[in-house]
């Protein structure tokens, strides 16, 4: 069964960050600590998910989002756009290329921020059905 409480108080850091990143601070590495840091929330609320339900086990961060659809929890379409953003966050953090800020921006405003909200709802979803 989910944790209701935390479910909800990572939900509340979510939107923070999302309405942070959603003012389109134009330092590139505060948008990259933004997005960073959005993600590991969506990643950590998934793998509560997956967890507290008995989901298989994710290989990866973004196979997380995965288990997610394979239960129903999340669209595949929506599940595929938050893997390619715990890969937008691995690169961030382990620079295995070089972050392109520009393309970063776009994402976040073409999109980006909209499945922020869409993850949060469905995440939500759960608490309020008390599983």
């Amino acid at each position: 069964m989910v944790d209701v409480d935390r479910i909800r108080r990572m939900l509340a850091q979510l939107e923070r960050y999302r309405g942070l990143l959603a003012a389109d601070h134009p330092d590139p590495f505060r948008r990259r600590h933004l997005v960073q840091t959005a993600a590991q929330i969506c990643i950590d609320l998934a793998n509560h998910v997956i967890a507290a339900d008995g989901h298989r086990v994710p290989r990866d961060y973004g196979d997380a989002f995965r288990v997610l659809a394979e239960a129903g929890v999340l669209d595949p379409t929506l599940a595929e756009r938050m893997v390619a953003l715990a890969g937008a966050r691995n690169v961030i953090v382990h620079l295995y290329i070089e972050v392109d800020d520009e393309l970063l921006a776009r994402a976040v405003h073409d999109g980006g921020l909209d499945d922020l909200a869409a993850f949060a709802t469905a995440v939500a979803a759960l608490a309020t059905e008390g599983r």
